[in-house]
């Protein structure tokens, strides 16, 4: 029998996306990279601007077998109930397949067994989509790189022939966006089928692009450019150049941390940047998807000294993504 309940409508956001991942385990103590500490909630507790909530993680028990998800502190329906209230708000909750510690290694007769479970958890707990957060050597493990193309293909068609849309998006450290780089499987592989593309603008120190025009090396890491470098990196995405994959401006969601507990580097200091790169972009004609952020958590964790971070990244983005004039609390 088919669930009636909120959470077994798939829900899409239909223009702007302000995408938050949410940690399935408990809160940290001193678990930042500058010794701030995050915080657990329950997704209905996850302020309403964001309206995709990406769930870390879906993986594999011990780096073996086909990878699942279930929640650590509530019952599968206390969780599919939290679903149903954040997808009556309009926000979509999906599964984020992966993260940085997770081993995945998927063989091509692993796919049927794959589409399965993908299938099965939004039975069970009314997920809208899935999320290819693979890290290191997870991306090209096993066949990994064919089979889950090919397996989220299925599932997207399964849906889509009950008018529903089982959204498909990554979160791609940005290296890996090249042409030959490791990701380039799963945007081919998922051409027609992904609904966008959050590359991670963060943790990689150093790297960034060359720009022709500016005759300069852009880095992550460069606080004093921060404007041009987010604005070359969306700008080579949404044409695919200077090295880089071809990701359209509308299926394009820029990552920056949350704040500098949530990541080693790539904090926004001055949320300006963002805003001159987004606005450079719109009068161009390419203005781009969203933004995403890791995490919720961290969004609403406490630096070293205690203090809270206060959702600053919600009340900085927000606003500016959706032509607010304020955040709602």
């Amino acid at each position: 029998m088919v669930a009636t309940d909120p959470a077994a409508e798939m829900v899409n956001p239909t223009d702007k996306v302000l995408v938050g991942y949410w940690h399935n385990w408990p809160a940290g103590t001193r678990d930042g990279y500058r010794q701030g500490s995050s915080v657990a909630m329950d997704l209905t507790e996850i302020r309403k601007e964001y309206n995709v909530i990406d769930v870390s993680f879906m993986k594999s028990a011990d780096g073996g077998g086909i990878p699942t998800f279930a929640p650590y502190n509530m019952t599968d329906k206390e969780f599919r109930d939290q679903v149903g209230e954040l997808n009556k708000d309009g926000r979509a909750v999906i599964m984020a397949l992966g993260g940085a510690d997770a081993h995945i290694e998927l063989k091509k007769s692993d796919k049927d067994a794959f589409v399965a479970e993908i299938i099965r958890m939004v039975d069970v707990y009314g997920f809208d989509g899935l999320d290819i957060d693979l890290e290191q050597s997870a991306i090209t493990a096993g066949e990994n790189q064919t089979v889950i193309p090919e397996a989220l293909r299925e599932v997207k068609n399964h849906y889509k022939a009950q008018n529903k849309n089982f959204l498909i998006t990554m979160a791609p450290e940005f290296p890996y966006l090249k042409p030959g780089a490791a990701y380039e499987a799963y945007i081919k592989g998922l051409d027609g089928y992904y609904d966008w593309i959050n590359p991670q603008l963060y943790n990689q120190s150093g790297d960034g692009l060359w720009v022709d025009e500016l005759n300069l090396w852009l880095t992550q890491s460069n606080d004093n450019l921060k404007a041009k470098f987010l604005y070359y990196m969306a700008d080579s995405f949404s044409k695919g150049t200077r090295g880089f994959l071809h990701i359209p401006a509308d299926k394009l969601v820029l990552g920056i941390p949350a704040n500098n507990d949530a990541a080693a580097t790539g904090y926004v200091i001055n949320p300006l940047d963002v805003k001159t790169a987004m606005d450079q972009l719109e009068a161009e004609g390419q203005p781009i998807k969203g933004l995403m952020t890791w995490s919720v958590n961290w969004d609403a964790g406490t630096d070293k000294d205690g203090k809270a971070y206060d959702w600053e990244f919600v009340n900085r983005y927000a606003p500016m993504l959706f032509n607010e004039t304020k955040a709602m609390k």
